[in-house]
């Protein structure tokens, strides 16, 4: 496995791993707590939440601090049990020399 597709499953495993504490701490705060509810608290768009609690996307940092506090809870809460990332990104200069064969 290259090192961008070891990357690659890395990230994914751990955005599913985020989305599925954002989906368990939202269902925590209270019954029917869905996400159009959760976009009227945050002000963030109910797409941008879903895609978030599918995995879809990394969110910035900025988006943590509005989730962790729409959700009542800490940053730490929202990434609890996930472990620190092994694989980083290739630069743009070794995804060139891993593509010429080096």
């Amino acid at each position: 496995m290259s090192t961008m597709d070891a990357y690659k499953a890395e990230l994914a495993g751990y955005l599913e791993g985020f989305a599925e504490n954002v989906r368990r701490l939202r269902a925590a705060k209270a019954p029917g707590f869905s996400q159009e509810r959760l976009s009227s608290v945050t002000r963030l768009h109910r797409t941008e939440i879903g895609k978030i609690e599918q995995g879809h996307v990394e969110p910035r940092l900025t988006t943590l601090v509005i989730l962790a506090q729409g959700l009542g809870v800490t940053v730490d809460e929202l990434v609890a049990g996930l472990p620190v990332p092994e694989e980083r990104k290739p630069s743009p200069q070794a995804r060139r020399f891993l593509a010429e064969g080096g």
